[in-house]
Order: structure tokens, then sequence, then C-alpha cells
């Protein structure tokens, strides 16, 4: 299977996807390494925690509209990401966006041997969706989870603080989760009604959720509005 997933990441071509360069198996690893450009800005949430105070609104969105470009591209290549968070977003050296590690993460849980619910404890829990801890053994990726995740991503851009940020301890963001608590902003940043209306609509179950079409939509309006 894992082969599978790798050809079709290698298949798929897009701007804001991480291109698969190749693999190999010299690495004195179990696990094949993936070779890929690299990515200058390293991760979306250390990129966002050291220039916090110099990113205008039009730099977070247009951030955005790279995420929800590559994220589209995959839903009409019918594949689920499945593991959107702020490490799974790299930042190239112009500034520009990219998905990586989509469809992995359930892969290599595979060979290591444990659920997705124990795997996501360990990091992308804030991300997720939080239908995948209702029933965690029955629990399946699907769009409509990229586009909760998703929901998240724009929470964090907006506010350059991972979701639950006052949170330290992920088992406690657990808990939160369990009792239907949705990330909130912090108290001393406004976000416009609108944005903060559009990360709730991404959080409201699956059925209600916008397509991500209408991502896509929402944020190419507000690039050009901040762009005019």
């Amino acid at each position: 299977r894992l082969r599978r997933e790798l050809k079709v990441w290698g298949r798929l071509k897009h701007g804001n996807i991480l291109p698969l360069w190749g693999v190999v198996n010299d690495f004195g690893s179990y696990y094949p390494a993936m070779v890929c450009p690299w990515a200058d800005h390293g991760a979306l949430t250390s990129f966002l925690e050291c220039r916090q105070h110099v990113l205008s609104p039009l730099d977070k969105f247009c951030l955005l509209n790279d995420i929800a470009l590559g994220l589209q591209y995959l839903h009409s290549e019918s594949v689920v990401h499945g593991d959107l968070t702020g490490s799974n977003v790299l930042i190239y050296g112009n500034g520009r966006a990219c998905l990586a590690d989509f469809g992995l993460s359930t892969i290599l849980v595979e060979f290591i041997g444990t659920s997705y619910f124990t795997n996501s404890i360990r990091g992308n829990i804030r991300w997720a969706a939080a239908e995948l801890y209702e029933a965690p053994d029955n629990a399946s990726l699907t769009t409509e989870c990229d586009i909760y995740s998703f929901g998240s991503i724009l929470l964090q851009i907006l506010t350059c603080k991972v979701p639950y940020y006052y949170l330290k301890n992920d088992l406690t963001v657990f808990g939160e989760i369990i009792r239907g608590k949705k990330p909130e902003p912090p108290r001393d940043l406004q976000i416009a009604p609108g944005h903060r209306s559009f990360v709730q609509r991404c959080w409201l179950p699956r059925a209600r959720r916008p397509l991500v079409g209408e991502i896509v939509a929402f944020v190419g309006h507000e690039v050009r509005a901040l762009s005019s």
C-alpha cells in the first residue's frame, strides 16, 4: 500500500502540492526516504511564530489561498489529505505555501501498528476533525475531515497561534474536543465577524460544512478585497 500511495503522490502536479522527486532506501532506516524540494521557511507553525508581527492580512490570506488551492486540487484527484496541520503545510523561500504528507500518516500507522486515534494524540489532534474521536475505532478520513482541518488552519493563520494554544497538553485538548469545545482565538485579538463565521462553518457537522470550492471562493474574495 505504501508503494501505491507514493505512486499517487508522484503523479500529483500542482504548484501548492509538495512534489515527490523520488524514493531512496539507503538512509539506514526501515522506512523508505522520500526526496522532495527544500522549503526554506519550514513548516507553517514555526513560520507564523517567527513572523506574527510582520505578516499583513493580505500575506495571511495569500497563504490561505495557496492552501485552499492545494486542497481543492487534491479533492479533484479523489485524494484526502487526512493530516492537514501546521506541520504539514510547508513554506517555500518565495513565501508560497504547499501541502505535504497527505495520506502518509495513516499508511505509516499501519506499519507502526497503532490506531489513528493514538497517533493523533501525538500532535495533530489540535487540527483534526472532532468526529474522528467520537468513535475512534471506526474513524474514517473523508474530504469533510479536511474541511474541518482547514477551519483550524484558518484560525491558526489569522491568529498566528496553534488551535487550543492556551492548552499545553494534547490530552487536555482531547478532553475539550470530547466535551464539544472548539478552539478560541486570543481575547485581545479582533477577528472580523465574517472570518470567524467561516471558521465555525468548517467545524459544523459533516453534512453542513462548506465544500472546498466555497473555501477557494471565500479566500479568493478576501485576497482581492485586500489587494484593492
